[in-house]
């Protein structure tokens, strides 16, 4: 059977274990999974830009957080990124990107399950989709940026507080989370096939000197106790 279909039933089953007034999440998150995998290729090739904008965003941060510096990043037309850091924590700045993509998207998600403050936290996504295009490195990131932070902004202007709104977070959720995966995926497969790719599990080799792969599957890991917790938090709702 196709890998989305069995997503989708996997989400389906999680109503039964879910009370009953998180059913109205599930049925948004199902709708989220159609929009996306029922997409032409070459537009969820576009969407999917936004799992390696917050993936770059994020080791631009932990950067800024650990006491360094974030120069810039890009956003590459095949959807690959880079990232220019300086200083701060070399170890948190590498792990931050895989883990900090699924990390939104288990935000983004908890968060569509309430029906409150949803139109303020679209705005600080909007807020911050403007500011990080100062960081852009080159048009094309900028144009991503500023279009993800247009779609963003119109809705929750012109929708506040709808179901609207609460599917558009959603669907921001799910894209970063399912990309973020198969992202890891890939990430785990060249790990074990290629050497001098450059990825964060290779950068994380060098730091402690273990196999590229051994760190493929500590994101991996982190980003599933992640998902996990956030069941966790639904079940407790």
């Amino acid at each position: 059977m196709d890998r989305k279909f069995l997503i989708i039933i996997a989400v389906g089953l999680l109503a039964i274990a879910l009370p009953a007034s998180q059913r109205q999440f599930v049925g948004i998150t199902l709708a989220s999974l159609v929009v996306l995998f029922w997409l032409p290729d070459w537009i969820r090739h576009h969407v999917g830009k936004i799992e390696t904008y917050h993936h770059e965003i994020s080791h631009g941060l932990a950067s800024l957080f650990s006491g360094g510096k974030f120069h810039k990043f890009h956003i590459h037309p095949n959807g690959g990124g880079m990232a220019l850091t300086q200083g701060g924590h070399r170890h948190l700045i590498v792990a931050a990107g895989y883990i900090g993509s699924v990390l939104f998207g288990a935000i983004y998600l908890a968060r569509s399950a309430q029906s409150d403050s949803i139109t303020a936290l679209l705005y600080l996504i909007t807020l911050l989709y403007a500011l990080s295009i100062l960081k852009a490195g080159d048009r094309h990131t900028r144009t991503v940026g500023i279009a993800f932070a247009s779609i963003v902004g119109i809705v929750s202007i012109l929708a506040p507080g709808t179901l609207l709104t609460r599917l558009v977070l959603n669907l921001i959720g799910v894209v970063l989370v399912y990309e973020g995966f198969r992202s890891l995926w890939t990430l785990h497969m060249i790990s074990a096939t290629h050497s001098g790719t450059g990825s964060d599990a290779e950068a994380m080799a060098e730091l402690h000197g273990r196999h590229p792969i051994y760190w493929s599957m500590v994101f991996s890991v982190i980003a599933l106790a992640i998902v996990a917790s956030l069941f966790a938090v639904l079940l407790a709702l």
